[in-house]
C-alpha cells in the first residue's frame, strides 16, 4: 500500500498531516525551560515537560503538577495543538501518558475557563515515539496553565484497533505493523507539545 493512498481513504491521516505535517517534514520543536513559566510565540512547537519541579496547585479538576504558559499578548481566537509524547510507564511495563487539561487564567490569574484536550488520537509508527495528538480552539486568551484532572490518574488512555499498515519511510525502508490496540495508564507528570495558531475565527484552526 503506497503512503498516499493511505492517507487519501484515512481522515484522521489527512488530519494529523495537516495540523502536525507529513513525516519527514514535521516542524521543529523547540524545547521549553524546565523551570518557571513558558513564552510561547505563534506557529512554533514548544516541548514542555511537567513535573514535581514546579510545584503542584489546586485548580477546578483537582490538585496537580503544572506548567504556566504566556502568550505574547491576548488573542480573540487561537487553536492549540497538542502532541503527547509517551514515556516508560514508572509503575510498570509499557509506556504512560499524561493526560492535559488547559486553564485559562484572567489578568488576576484565577481560571476563567477549563478546557480538557480531549479527543486524543493515537499516532504510533515504526521509528518514531508514540504520542497522542490532539487540537483544542480558545478564546480571549493571553494565560494559560498546562495541568492534568486528578480523575484521571485512575484511568488509562485506549485506543480503538488499528489496521494493519504497511509502507515505506522516507529512506524507501519498507515495514509493516499488525493490527494493535493500546492501552497506556495516565501519570502525573509527562512530556507535551504545544503549538498556538492565531486563527481569524471562532472554531477555526482544527
Amino acid at each position: 500500500m503506497a503512503v498516499g493512498s493511505a492517507s487519501a481513504a484515512n481522515p484522521l491521516t489527512i488530519w494529523k498531516e495537516r495540523l502536525f505535517g507529513r513525516d519527514g517534514a514535521e516542524p521543529l520543536v523547540h524545547d521549553a525551560p524546565d523551570e518557571g513559566v513558558v513564552v510561547l510565540g505563534l506557529n512554533r512547537p514548544e516541548r514542555i515537560h511537567v513535573d514535581a519541579r514546579n510545584g503542584s496547585r489546586k485548580f477546578p479538576k483537582g490538585e496537580s503538577h503544572f506548567r504556566e504558559i504566556e502568550l505574547g499578548r491576548e488573542y480573540e481566537h487561537v487553536a492549540v495543538r497538542v502532541q503527547v509524547i509517551a514515556t516508560g510507564n514508572p509503575k510498570g511495563r509499557g509506556n504512560a501518558v499524561y493526560k492535559p487539561i488547559l486553564y485559562v487564567l484572567d489578568d488576576d490569574g484565577k481560571v476563567r475557563e477549563d478546557k480538557l484536550i480531549e479527543p486524543l488520537h493515537l499516532d504510533i509508527r515504526p521509528f518514531k515515539p508514540t504520542r497522542l495528538l490532539a487540537c483544542v480552539a480558545l478564546d480571549k486568551v493571553r494565560r494559560l496553565v498546562l495541568a492534568t484532572p486528578n480523575a484521571a490518574l485512575k484511568k488509562s488512555f485506549q485506543s480503538d484497533s488499528r489496521s494493519k499498515l504497511k509502507a515505506s519511510n522516507k529512506s524507501a525502508f519498507y515495514y509493516s505493523t499488525d493490527a494493535v490496540k493500546v492501552q497506556m495508564p495516565f501519570i502525573d507528570s509527562g512530556e507535551v507539545v504545544l503549538e498556538v495558531i492565531n486563527t481569524t475565527r471562532k472554531g477555526e484552526g482544527c
